[in-house]
């Protein structure tokens, strides 16, 4: 028995001397320099056997490149890959392959082709350090599974309104007459099609359709990657079983948008000015059983809605000067918020429809939230508070009933309104109620890469604001229609009564 063993163990290691070693020895390198067409670098793939490495000098190539061997096609000095308007400019169609440091511009505009910088259709490969413009999408992962992008950096084609008449010429690749009318016509930063199980770190993408949009593409990793000036930073239809961590969206319509998908756990990531009549730090839109932690969702239009979603848990979040806090609409239910910090929201929590949402809670095995807002006290010093916390006022309501009393926020004469309806109770609000408000803020740990910008003021500061605007106005109107000096003792004094 013992003498088989050997025999099989001598015969194992003479396979992989004569089989694996001389494979290893025999991978080669190839060089391609100058520039010019991309025949020259397709001359060199066809030359390659699997394993070999072709570096690709500084210059222009112009033209469309298929790779369908297991090579490393590694560019020297960033040289760049010119689609000329047409098609992919990159096609990967073989597993293993290994692409590396391009400029990658220049692909059709055909939406219907899915016209992309560097298009992926097999599985185990590696893209990174490679600079992405002018394209109409960036990478498109076509049922390609396993696979890591990193590092990359992708510019879309800005809609021509955005355009300033300086920036209309390009430096590098031409235009090609390519730049869409509106963001529309433009694709995305990435996106997977029925695309699993693939990791995605350390990318860069502005100025596309959405940033990362994920369509029946489940188990994906999204790591630490930077996403502004697009319409969803983070995209998620259909796409089930995701994690995503680290992540900055700034400065798009939502931060993050999971839509018709469950089990999706984000931890961690910041979402943050993202300003508009429809904009959302975070979007949950028929998503089910998700988990959000220790998260930062700061300055946005809406920190988070929640729309027909159901069983998600929201925890040890930062939600602080949004417009507000949470949007939650009674079509969703039985979701959890706990041990978050709830700061300086012009309005901590919403009901539009009038109503909570069936099982939505504010607190969990005897722990709630903090709100910054909270005026109760803790007598027995155990950390939460002693009187329940009842979200919502009577000036918010009216305050979505008729958006322009927003000029009143923060006023004396809203806190007055607040004080009379607390003592005078005549209109019944819908208030969520925390049982076990906290008395300190929940401890998160923030994201180093994300610093807060200066010109951000609070809430309070824009209240002041409004009211000068709107005594600057009363002003201009008196003079514009001559009205008599009575009508403005009028006006000064209704001012003044909101003062008192």
């Amino acid at each position: 028995m013992k003498s088989k063993r050997n025999r099989r163990c001598f015969w194992l290691s003479l396979f992989f001397f004569l089989w694996v070693i001389p494979a290893v020895v025999q991978a080669a390198t190839l060089e391609v320099r100058g520039g010019g067409s991309a025949e020259s670098i397709q001359s060199a793939l066809a030359r390659a056997a699997p394993g070999d490495t072709i570096n690709v000098y500084s210059g222009t190539y112009v033209g469309n490149i298929v790779i369908d061997k297991a090579i490393s096609l590694i560019g020297i000095g960033t040289p760049i890959l010119d689609g000329g308007g047409e098609g992919d400019v990159v096609s990967l169609k073989a597993d293993g392959v290994n692409f590396k440091g391009f400029q990658v511009v220049g692909s059709g505009k055909r939406l219907q082709d899915s016209d992309a910088g560097i298009k992926i259709h097999s599985a185990f490969n590696v893209i990174e350090d490679n600079k992405l413009s002018n394209n109409l999408f960036g990478i498109y992962l076509l049922k390609s599974p396993h696979n890591t992008i990193r590092n990359n950096t992708i510019v879309g084609r800005p809609a021509k309104n955005k355009l300033k008449d300086s920036e209309k010429e390009m430096s590098e690749a031409g235009t090609y007459e390519l730049l869409p009318l509106f963001e529309g016509e433009s694709g995305d930063g990435i996106h997977l099609f029925a695309a699993s199980n693939n990791l995605i770190e350390n990318n860069e993408i502005t100025d596309t359709r959405d940033g990362i949009y994920f369509n029946y593409a489940h188990d994906n990793r999204l790591l630490y990657n930077r996403i502004n000036g697009v319409r969803y930073a983070i995209h998620y239809m259909y796409s089930d079983d995701n994690y995503f961590e680290g992540n900055i969206a700034t400065n798009n319509v939502a931060g993050a948008a999971p839509m018709y998908s469950k089990r999706i756990t984000f931890r961690q990531n910041v979402f943050a000015y993202n300003r508009g009549h429809r904009s959302f730090g975070v979007l949950f839109s028929s998503c089910n059983d998700c988990l959000a932690e220790g998260n930062i969702i700061f300055g946005n239009t809406r920190g988070a809605l929640f729309d027909v979603s159901y069983h998600n848990t929201f925890r040890n979040n930062m939600v602080a000067s949004n417009d507000i806090g949470i949007d939650l609409i009674s079509s969703s239910g039985f979701n959890t918020f706990v041990k978050n910090n709830f700061v300086d929201n012009m309005e901590q929590i919403a009901f539009r429809a009038g109503k909570i949402g069936e099982g939505n809670v504010f607190y969990d095995e005897g722990e709630g939230n903090y709100w910054n807002d909270y005026r109760g006290f803790d007598l027995d010093q155990d950390g939460i508070g002693d009187t329940p916390y009842l979200t919502g006022d009577i000036f918010t309501y009216l305050m979505n009933k008729a958006p322009t009393v927003r000029l009143f926020l923060n006023s004396p004469a809203a806190k007055a309104l607040e004080f009379a309806e607390n003592m005078f109770p005549v209109i019944e609000i819908p208030k969520a109620e925390d049982v076990y408000p906290l008395i300190k803020p929940v401890g998160i740990e923030m994201n180093t890469q994300f610093q807060l910008e200066k010109n951000q003021v609070s809430n309070k500061v824009l209240g002041a604001y409004s009211l000068l605007m709107l005594l600057m106005a009363g002003i201009i109107a008196a003079r514009a229609f001559r009205i008599s000096s009575q009508g403005v003792k009028l006006v000064e004094d209704f001012l003044r009564g909101g003062r008192k």
